[in-house]
Parts: structure tokens; C-alpha cells; sequence
């Protein structure tokens, strides 16, 4: 990339943030509810309690990933070690992940405080696109529960739920589990991938 492109890509960044600062309500009032509106701005950009959820994360995980290729069939099993580091100030969670037959994989997630939603971006060596993902921490099963849709120009819109199951300090569950007609084949929801993921002793 060009020294320019990253000077003007940081520009834009930058840009954002100004505009953002700047921006009044309906109606605006008077300093003090523009000093407060300030204020409220930087704390939403601190990061929280549900950053130190995805924290816990941290470290260097062993996986055994299970995919399912159809409801009902047997599934493989892979290998991966992944790397899972706070970045940003402790705001994003960056996951990369090498494992058997040359998958590499990038995951972010984070905790939007303006919609109180946890997100997910994920990129991996299999394709050439994206998957995104949004959703809440569920108590009852101790897991954060994201749902997502993906439009693929051969299989149609993808629906599909990102959880993340805190098992333990030394081990949690992720499972991608689809709610589409094409991959369910009317059966109901289908997990596809299952990922046990153990803290490694290294």
C-alpha cells in the first residue's frame, strides 16, 4: 500500500471521529449539553465490563475443530493452534489461527457500547470473502450468542448463529450453527462447526 493511501486512510479515520465529536442532537441545547453530549461520546469509547469478557479469551488456545458437511453426516476433524490478543487498548479481541491442511484464520471481535451488541468480523484461508456477526451474552448459558447473514451468489442469503461457550478458565466452545433453508434441508438449526478450544501449556 502507498504511503499516501495509508496517510489518507488515516486522514479519513481521523475525519470520522472529529465529525462524530461534532455532531449535535435534535435540538440542541445550551454548552453544558453539548459538554455533557462530549462526555458521553468518550466514555462510550472506553472499554467495559464486556471487554474483559472477551479478555478472558486471551492466550494461546490447542482447537479441535469439528465441521459437518450436511445434517446427519459424519464429521472431520481438524487441528489449529490460535493466538487470541487484546488490541486496540483492550477494546478488540484479535484471534489468528494456523491449523491442518494450511487453514489460516483472522477473527475480531469486540463490544459495540452504542448498540450494546458483541460483534464479529471473520476472514479465513478457505475464501476470499467475509462473515460478520452481531449479538448479546446470555447468562443462562454463560455464552455469547451472535447471529449473522451472509448472501452468497450460489447458496442464497446464509443465515447462521456465532456462540461462544465459556466453559472455564482453561477452556471454551465455539459453534457456527446455521438457521437457512439450504443448509438446514428443513430439519431445523444445523451446527456445522464445532470448535473445543483448550488453553495451551506452552
Amino acid at each position: 500500500m502507498k504511503t499516501n493511501t495509508v496517510i489518507a486512510s488515516l486522514g479519513w479515520l481521523c475525519l470520522l471521529s472529529f465529525v462524530s465529536l461534532g455532531q449535535e442532537r435534535p435540538a440542541p441545547g445550551n454548552k453544558d449539553d453539548k459538554a455533557r453530549l462530549a462526555a458521553e461520546h468518550m466514555e462510550l469509547s472506553k472499554a467495559g465490563e464486556e471487554h474483559h469478557r472477551l479478555e478472558a479469551l486471551a492466550g494461546t488456545w490447542d482447537k479441535e475443530i469439528k465441521v459437518w458437511s450436511a445434517p446427519g453426516a459424519s464429521p472431520i476433524t481438524l487441528k489449529a493452534t490460535t493466538v487470541n490478543t487484546m488490541i486496540l487498548g483492550g477494546r478488540f479481541l484479535k484471534l489468528e489461527s494456523k491449523g491442518d491442511m494450511g487453514y489460516e484464520g483472522l477473527v475480531l471481535m469486540g463490544f459495540d457500547r452504542r448498540s450494546k451488541k458483541y460483534t464479529q468480523v471473520g476472514y479465513d484461508s478457505f475464501g476470499t470473502y467475509y462473515v460478520t456477526a452481531a449479538g448479546t451474552y446470555e447468562p443462562s448459558q454463560n455464552a455469547i450468542i451472535m447471529y449473522g447473514e451472509d448472501v452468497d451468489p450460489m447458496l442464497g442469503t446464509q443465515k447462521y448463529n456465532f456462540i461462544t461457550r465459556f466453559v472455564s478458565p482453561t477452556k471454551y466452545v465455539t459453534e457456527v450453527v446455521f438457521k437457512d433453508e439450504y443448509h438446514t434441508k428443513g430439519r431445523g438449526d444445523f451446527k456445522a462447526v464445532e470448535v473445543i478450544s483448550t488453553k495451551s501449556s506452552q
